[in-house]
Parts: C-alpha cells; structure tokens; sequence
C-alpha cells in the first residue's frame, strides 16, 4: 500500500488517537507526530502552563502553526488534538492536505480515560454532563470532515487492521 500524504487522526479526547496512530505508523512504516507533543516541545511549556499563561486562544493560536506545520510533512501519522477540528480552518487545511479517519471512542470510555489525568484543562474546566455535549458537537465536525470512521471499541490492533484494510482500497 502507498500513502502518498498524511494521514491524520482526529477524535475526542482520550480516544486513542495516539496510540492507534503510533501502531499505524509503525504498520505503514511511516513517520508518527503527535501535534499536541509538538506543540509542547516547540513552545517549551505543557498544555496546562500554556492553559495558565494564556487560556484557550493562546493555545488554539500555537495549534494553528502547528497544523501549518504537519500540512507540509508527506507520507506520515499525524495525531490531533480533541479540540483540533473545532477550528474550520484547521479542519479545511487538514482535509485539503491529508486523509482524515475519525477514531470514535464511546463517550463514557473517554471520560474514564480522562478522569485518570485530572490536569488536563478540559476535565478541569468541564463537568461531565459539559464533556459529554462537547463530545456531541466534535463528533458532528470529526464525521464532516473524515473520511473514515473507526470503532475504537476493541483492541488498538483491530482499529489499526481496520484502517489498513481501508487503504488497501
């Protein structure tokens, strides 16, 4: 099978973007990045501290450079942020210039994921019942843009096998 630009992951938080994408890397014998860790290492601050010093639009504001960034890579994984298609603009880019698979995680896995990192700005700033509308909303946005969904349901093995069998396509 030949990738012939990236291949980017989109889905809510904790919903396994990062380690299905890391095993597809791996099984593609492509390149993996993860736009969150990125942002972390470009900016020499961790989300919660770029949280602190300047809320949500300075984050949402390094984001944008970094899918400028990941535009340009070629064949690779690419890992999004949760919260990374939320922006139109970042989406439309995004779609332009890679293939988008949406992982879908049921909300309540991913809430029990997220409960285990209480640090994270979104389960801080959020109560559940606000977690699981903003699960909603993103849900609509990751099904517009991708053009795969993916059950990650199982194992991380099965929801990789699944995406390779719809490259082979």
């Amino acid at each position: 099978m030949k990738v012939h630009k990236p291949i980017i992951l989109c889905g809510y938080t904790s919903s396994g973007k990062t380690t299905i994408g890391s095993l597809l890397a791996k099984k593609l014998k492509l390149d993996f990045y993860d736009t969150d860790q990125m942002l972390t290492e470009q900016n020499h601050m961790s989300i919660p501290e770029i949280f602190s010093k300047g809320g949500e639009e300075l984050f949402r504001e390094l984001e944008r450079r970094i899918i400028s960034q990941v535009c340009l890579l070629g064949p690779s994984v690419i890992s999004t942020g949760g919260g990374t298609l939320a922006s139109e603009k970042n989406a439309l880019l995004l779609s332009r210039h890679g293939l988008i698979l949406y992982i879908k995680r049921p909300f309540e896995a991913c809430y029990q994921s997220l409960a285990l990192h209480p640090q994270r700005p979104l389960f801080q700033k959020h109560t559940k019942e606000q977690l699981a509308e903003i699960y909603e909303k993103r849900t609509e946005t990751y099904r517009r843009y991708a053009s795969l969904t993916i059950e990650n349901n199982s194992t991380p093995e099965a929801a990789v096998d699944f995406a390779c069998r719809f490259l082979e396509l």
